[in-house]
């Protein structure tokens, strides 16, 4: 697997492109959005954007994300870096698969699904609730 990382050409956002002599690697210019868009137009394999909370947003907002994988590690620090930078504009997201391997981290895939909607918690296939019926325990339960 290593083998086809390292061989496998890299795309990157930078203002050095002379810093790209480490290996099989190209610059997306000075238009990140019109780069990716660039690259996706050739067709290959798929593009991988590897922990960046100001490409993601940016790539979300102009249609070029197909997917976004969502890694949750075991691990409370109670501080860090979010998931997105600020002026990410909000966005829907609908969950395709999770799965939880044994060491506890869940990967959970989403596929964009448009600006977010506000205002009701009413679910897609017509189904609605209100938040109190949401939060209301249920019948015959102990308020424990």
């Amino acid at each position: 697997m290593a083998d086809s990382l390292n061989a496998a050409t890299k795309y990157v956002a930078t203002h050095r492109p002379d810093s790209l002599g480490w290996g099989p690697a190209e610059g997306l210019g000075p238009d990140i959005v019109e780069g990716v868009r660039r690259i996706k137009a050739k067709g290959g394999p798929d593009l991988i954007v590897w922990g960046s909370s100001t490409l993601t947003p940016a790539l979300l907002e102009h249609g070029l994300a197909d997917e976004v994988l969502l890694l949750v590690f075991p691990v409370l620090l109670g501080t860090g870096k979010r998931f997105f930078s600020d002026g990410a504009p909000p966005r829907e997201v609908a969950l395709v698969v999770t799965k939880a391997a044994s060491s506890g981290v869940v990967i959970s895939t989403y596929r964009p699904s448009g600006p977010l909607r506000t205002g009701s918690f009413e679910r897609r296939r017509g189904v609605s609730a209100t938040l109190s019926q949401a939060l209301e325990p249920k019948r015959g339960q102990d308020n424990q």
